[in-house]
């Protein structure tokens, strides 16, 4: 493959720093040594600095190695390294997460496997600890979570003690949770959702928005995908939050971008030039509509 190399990402003059998460849908070597899924993965990859695979499930680590070597041969905006968890699950059917990273902007100063002792999750988080290219924030803890359709609320308040763990563990507030956290449609109701800790809680901020589709599938529009902030320090260098929308991108049919995935990747920009936008209430959306009609009957000094 190639390509011309590409410029750094600026954002108002400050490099900015790309961290996603990606169900990669059972991704193996036999599925990797497609050319085209092969290019179309590796362009996808380059977006990120940091890019957290889920739904690894090449026992062999073929898959990665050949997604590595194409990686730092791509564009010049290598190289990249790799971290990748144990096989986890709880039968024949293991997955792994696996952290992909721009190695000269970023590194991995500790990591552990949560100590999952009541067996509460499907695929205990691997959370990892990096180094980050900023003053206001020196390092960043990734939190990342595959739930199982079956338990997600249960996975999800778990979560919770999760951070909590991580909290203390590394003496940080300035945490990542981010992954298909299956938390939308018919895996968990949004009313079930607002009364999750991770929702009650002001210091979270979930930055792929509940209406935000993140899958392939024309049939469908489901907030599977999430990356939840904690910190004032990293939330406050959130410069943008969105799906990434490969087919589109890069003019895939929808069968064409199936064979890759039919979950889109989420991804944060955290930059120093900061201009976080957070959604609007929905009495903010109204007040507009409101006013106009109540002008009428409004003092003249409102006006």
């Amino acid at each position: 493959m190639r390509c011309p190399a590409v410029l750094l990402l600026l954002v108002g003059g400050v490099e900015a720093f790309r961290i996603c998460a990606f169900n990669a849908q059972r991704l193996t070597l036999a599925k990797v040594a497609r050319e085209h899924v092969l290019d179309t993965l590796v362009r996808i990859l380059a977006r990120c600095d940091i890019m957290v695979l889920q739904e690894v499930v090449d026992s062999s680590d073929g898959a990665i190695f050949l997604l590595l070597r194409e990686l730092n041969r791509y564009d010049g905006s290598g190289p990249y390294e790799v971290l990748s968890s144990p096989a986890l699950g709880r039968s024949t059917y293991v997955e792994k997460y696996v952290y992909i990273y721009r190695s000269h902007k970023t590194r991995v100063q500790d990591y552990y496997l949560y100590n999952d002792e009541d067996d509460i999750f499907a695929r205990e988080p691997f959370v990892a600890r990096f180094t980050f290219p900023s003053t206001v924030l020196p390092s960043l803890v990734l939190v990342p979570l595959h739930t199982t359709p079956k338990a997600v609320e249960k996975e999800l308040k778990a979560l919770y003690d999760v951070f909590l763990d991580v909290s203390q563990h590394w003496q940080s507030k300035d945490v990542i949770l981010l992954g298909d956290f299956n938390a939308d449609c018919a895996s968990l109701t949004k009313k079930r959702l607002g009364e999750l800790e991770l929702r009650t809680q002001a210091d979270f901020y979930w930055a792929i928005g509940d209406e935000e589709d993140t899958t392939v599938r024309a049939s469908t529009h489901c907030a599977y995908d999430r990356i939840v902030l904690h910190g004032e320090r990293c939330q406050s260098l959130l410069h943008s939050a969105a799906a990434f929308n490969f087919p589109r991108k890069f003019q895939l049919t929808e069968e064409q971008a199936l064979n890759i995935s039919d979950h889109y990747p989420v991804e944060v920009e955290l930059s120093r030039a900061a201009r976080k936008i957070r959604p609007l209430s929905r009495a903010a959306v109204l007040l507009p509509s409101l006013l106009l009609v109540l002008q009428p009957l409004l003092p003249s000094s409102w006006a």
